[in-house]
């Protein structure tokens, strides 16, 4: 009566379950949960551009499940407020969870690039994941000072990068192709 089978089952990633939020000019705003997307569009604060092909099914009925939306009103935004902000969890989430010196996995710290000693702010340039061992060798000097080679450069996150989007960068790309005829 009822199929069952796995290849019948559809598998949510994080990622779909993830709203790219455009304000009414279609520039990107930020990337919301699949929920509060669903909210604003019912509340009549945005329409849906690009849905997914399963709906969110309840017992009231099957709704759209949007993926990415644009907000009918425009939101005026500060320049810095779309600054992702600095925790270490997330500094550890950009690096990959390993030693920005040696890709050591094991027993991470933070690290200051230009230490708080000489004036280094917390910064999402100046902050790297550190093993323990890398971070003793270097002290209070620079990484240059202490014979220190990045393997990957620190960076500031954008709204895209995969540390706050998922696949919300892929998405938007290929919004872009879709409407505006942009190519990848």
């Amino acid at each position: 009566m009822f199929d069952t089978s796995v290849s019948n089952t559809y598998h949510y990633t994080e990622y779909m379950e993830k709203v790219l939020v455009l304000n009414s000019d279609y520039t990107p705003l930020n990337v919301t949960t699949m929920r509060r997307g669903f909210v604003l569009v019912d509340k009549g604060k945005a329409e849906v551009l690009k849905k997914d092909e399963n709906p969110i099914v309840t017992t009231i009925g099957n709704f759209v499940r949007p993926i990415i939306i644009r907000l009918l009103n425009y939101i005026r935004i500060k320049k810095n407020a779309k600054d992702i902000r600095i925790s270490r969890s997330r500094v550890y989430q950009r690096d990959g969870y390993a030693c920005v010196y040696c890709g050591g996995l094991k027993k991470l710290t933070i690290d200051h690039v230009i230490p708080k000693s000489r004036g280094g702010d917390n910064t999402w340039e100046n902050m790297v994941s550190c093993c323990f061992d890398c971070n003793s060798r270097k002290g209070s000097k620079t990484p240059e000072e202490a014979g220190l080679k990045f393997r990957v450069r620190p960076y500031r996150p954008s709204v895209f990068s995969e540390l706050v989007a998922g696949r919300a960068a892929h998405i938007w790309e290929e919004f872009q192709h879709d409407f505006f005829g942009i190519s990848k």
